[in-house]
């Protein structure tokens, strides 16, 4: 990849590890403040060196962002330095007050978790009554005119009720609904018989073809959903998947300055420290972020090894694929790896 140009073009920055729910489904396990945080003075640093090195779209993440009481100021710095800014929030805190700062500040998203029916939401949220507040807060922020998304993270938990999120969905008038599959990280550690199997991964797929096709509402696709094959081109729209950008054109920051290439990656993926190091000697650093930037076929395991589209997909999502095989380099999420798989059965 030498040729191509690394900026952090994308970054998650999880600003709070704090969060008022304990969701089986959080892949980094969230829940108390790290004794370690940021301070406001080293958050708008890091925004003004983000912004320095090209960065173009910033999602706030936590942990639950809204419990940070510096937020807005952090979201208006990285506006004033031209920075888009998202934000994602399980919808608990989000009060007309809120939505008033959003519309202030002029957010160019803002993503609400919506997990499921009433019953499966709270389940997977472990708090009774999450699922009426995420449900107003999208419906406040739509009404507001603020540009606003539902964000559903799917496993065996809520795979079968996709369509009654999709009618919920439409009732309000949400106009986008980003999808992701949960990965095997964080909490969904201790169950994985909650997460889908490569072979749920048709049903997920023509799901979302189906209720694409509709056009009454635009799912954006998680990156770990799809590459390849009959089923992965049409998900895709036959646009070809180019792999996962962590640490290539995506950033991750933890709450303390821990720099990854994607937030979602395990702790042993910690690339650096911004108070131990100057962020863009970290991103710059070209022996980092080497499952991506220093990938080559030839560190293909499994059945990535032989596959035709190596080249372009490198073994696709990161995270999905340590969460599943303990490899970077053998993904078993993947719609052509299904398909061929299911040919040799016929």
């Amino acid at each position: 990849m030498s040729e191509f140009k690394l900026y952090p073009s994308n970054a998650v920055w999880e600003i709070t590890f704090l969060c008022n729910m304990r969701c089986l489904h959080c892949g980094t396990s969230a829940g108390e403040k790290r004794e370690d945080e940021l301070t406001t003075e080293e958050s708008l640093k890091l925004i003004d060196d983000l912004a320095e090195l090209g960065c173009e779209f910033l999602t706030l993440s936590g942990g639950e962002p809204l419990l940070r009481k510096d937020w807005k100021e952090l979201a208006k710095r990285l506006k004033e330095k031209k920075v888009k800014v998202g934000l994602v929030t399980n919808g608990w805190r989000v009060d007309e007050s809120v939505v008033k700062d959003f519309k202030e500040i002029e957010m160019n998203m803002v993503g609400v978790s919506f997990d499921g029916t009433e019953k499966t939401h709270d389940m997977i949220r472990r708090t009774k009554g999450s699922y009426k507040k995420a449900y107003q807060a999208l419906k406040m922020i739509k009404e507001s005119g603020q540009k606003v998304c539902a964000l559903t993270q799917v496993s065996r938990l809520n795979l079968e009720e996709l369509d009654l999120i999709y009618q919920d969905l439409l009732d309000i008038g949400i106009p986008l609904w980003r999808v992701q599959m949960t990965t095997s990280t964080g909490r969904m550690c201790e169950m994985r018989d909650g997460t889908m199997t490569p072979e749920d991964m048709p049903e997920l797929a023509h799901k979302i073809i189906e209720i694409r096709d509709e056009k009454k509402i635009e799912i954006d696709v998680g990156e770990n959903i799809g590459y390849y094959g009959e089923l992965g081109d049409d998900l895709w729209r036959g646009y070809p998947y180019l792999g996962c950008y962590a640490g290539c054109r995506v950033i991750g920051i933890e709450s303390n300055g821990n720099i990854k290439g994607c937030l979602s990656m395990p702790e042993e993926f910690v690339e650096g420290n911004i108070r131990q190091r100057p962020l863009k000697e970290i991103w710059f650093d070209m022996s980092l972020f080497s499952y991506n930037r220093q990938f080559s076929p030839d560190k293909a395991e499994g059945f990535c090894k032989d596959c035709p589209h190596l080249k372009m997909c490198r073994c696709g999502c990161s995270t999905t694929a340590i969460g599943s095989s303990g490899s970077r380099f053998n993904n078993p999420y993947c719609l052509y790896r299904i398909e061929m798989k299911n040919e040799k059965k016929v």
